[in-house]
């Protein structure tokens, strides 16, 4: 794990988000309560900031085109088996963001890299 410090945990308004850039990757880091989240900050449509957009429990709304994308999990909030934004691992330490950018905490590939449980072996009756 490489987390690097990207703001203050007091610069982060819980009423918008905040866009911040580490290791060439522009993120959104966002407040929901006590806990900061972080995605990539480009609308899929039109690569449009979505820190810029409406922020509203837990949502965030592309001012550009509306499409709308839970930060909590990078997914549009209608169609959660789409292909989501890429959300980060997140930690405070003394005040301090900071985002692990190896951490893809929504990677598709790691859900579909998991194996299959063996199927259980067919029952067969005798006649």
């Amino acid at each position: 794990m490489a987390f690097v410090a990207v703001a203050r945990l007091d610069e982060i308004p819980p009423s918008r988000g905040l866009r911040v850039t580490a290791g060439g990757i522009a993120l959104g880091l966002y407040r929901i309560g006590d806990a900061i989240h972080a995605m990539e900050d480009a609308c899929p449509h039109a690569g449009y900031p979505l820190s810029k957009g409406r922020f509203d429990d837990g949502i965030i709304v592309c001012s550009a085109h509306g499409l709308r994308y839970d930060v909590r999990t990078g997914f549009d909030p209608g169609h959660a088996d789409g292909f989501p934004i890429p959300c980060f691992r997140v930690r405070i330490v003394e005040g301090r963001v900071e985002v692990d950018l190896e951490d893809r905490i929504n990677a598709p590939q790691a859900r579909s890299a998991r194996p299959s449980p063996p199927l259980a072996p067919k029952k067969t009756t005798a006649p």
